[in-house]
């Protein structure tokens, strides 16, 4: 490549005219991992999660194993009964190859039964990481922590 050529083409990157093509794969990684949050945590919109997960999506919870969209969708569905206000804000956002990670934040205030436990009418905020393996351009898999303990004190469950 000679040098004219190659400096129009840093120019057009510089620009944003070009993306090189992993970054245009992790960009569309990015959007999609989002509407796990933006659509279907905090709208509701439980119909994407079959736009988002892999039929054969496997989430390792820290209370239980989720398996394919539907499972995921009824988990979110019973989540926002108990905290029909809940919010999600991503802090970090890590992405290579297969693998992102998520460090983010749940807000919300319980108003309805969740696992058992009456509504309290307290507030939460709670910090979990999430780390997903994509298949497909798909969530296929899924790890995740999050602080179970705080939230349950946070909301009178346990003292």
């Amino acid at each position: 490549m000679n040098d004219d050529l190659l400096s129009k083409y840093a120019d057009a990157l510089w620009r944003g005219d070009i993306v090189p093509r992993d970054c245009a794969e992790l960009e569309r990684t990015r959007a999609l991992v989002s509407r796990i949050w933006d659509h279907i945590w905090n709208l509701g919109k439980l119909e994407a999660c079959r736009e988002v997960f892999h039929q054969d999506y496997v989430g390792h919870l820290p209370l239980m194993t989720v398996h394919g969209p539907d499972e995921f969708a009824n988990l979110v569905r019973m989540y926002r009964q108990g905290f029909p206000d809940v919010h999600l804000t991503v802090d970090d956002y890590i992405a290579s190859g297969d693998r992102v990670v998520v460090r983010w934040t749940s807000r919300g205030t319980h108003e309805g039964e969740l696992m058992g436990m009456a509504a309290s009418h307290k507030p939460m905020v709670m910090m979990g990481i999430s780390i997903f393996r994509m298949q497909d351009g798909l969530v296929a898999e899924e790890w995740e922590g999050f602080d179970t303990l705080g939230m349950m004190k946070q909301v009178g469950a346990i003292p």
